[in-house]
């Protein structure tokens, strides 16, 4: 059994909705922003639900040496992913008042192991962020009668990019059994959401971009 995000029965699922994102994923987010003006603002990358790090160490390898914080209820990250010292938080983000510094906040949120958990994330980094908020989520959470007021009313996503490639995301504490396994065979569809916080963007103008398969078909 996967135990992958949505596909598992509750009872199998990682308790705290730790699913690992493959790094790819994340290029593929990089690529498509740049992230330009936060470079050039000297502004740094938070991720508030870190898991493993893999999202801030794909962000240090794209040029924010130094610039990454990681937070997360429990402290699994792998620090030899990093070549620069990190900071690292042991915190709930929903009780958080502010950003360790001027950022985008950039996240694989839980999904489910709280009732309306990841809706709370997206709304609570808008407070925070600096520029931008990015969540990766799956295509399904797009549906919904509940985050219409989201989407349509209080804060319309600049764009939703669409993953071509079916990721895999293991729980993160069964990834060593599963071996070469982890990664493969996604079942779920997911998408990045991106919010813009300087320039909010109108209801019904929210972009659509299918980003590209990975060479190969990895």
């Amino acid at each position: 059994m996967r135990g992958e995000l949505s596909s598992a029965k509750f009872g199998k699922r990682h308790p705290l909705d730790w699913y690992v994102e493959p790094q790819w994923t994340v290029d593929q987010l990089i690529k498509h922003i740049q992230f330009r003006e936060e470079l050039a603002c000297g502004e740094g990358i938070w991720d508030p639900a870190s898991g493993s790090g893999t999202i801030c160490s794909a962000f240090e390898g794209a040029g924010f040496d130094g610039r990454v914080y990681l937070s997360d209820v429990v402290d699994n990250v792998d620090r030899s992913q990093f070549l620069f010292a990190l900071v690292f938080q042991s915190a709930d983000f929903l009780e958080l008042d502010r950003a360790p510094a001027p950022c985008s906040i950039v996240c694989n949120p839980p999904y489910s192991y709280r009732k309306g958990i990841a809706e709370a994330f997206v709304r609570h980094a808008l407070k925070l962020s600096t520029r931008r908020v990015c969540m990766l989520l799956p295509i399904k959470w797009l549906s919904s009668q509940v985050r219409f007021g989201l989407f349509m009313q209080d804060h319309p996503p600049a764009e939703v990019l669409v993953l071509t490639q079916r990721p895999s995301m293991p729980p993160g504490d069964r990834i060593s059994l599963m071996g070469n396994r982890a990664f493969r065979g996604g079942m779920i569809d997911y998408c990045w959401i991106v919010w813009n916080v300087q320039e909010p963007t109108a209801p019904g103008q929210t972009r659509t971009v299918w980003l590209p398969p990975l060479p190969g078909g990895r």
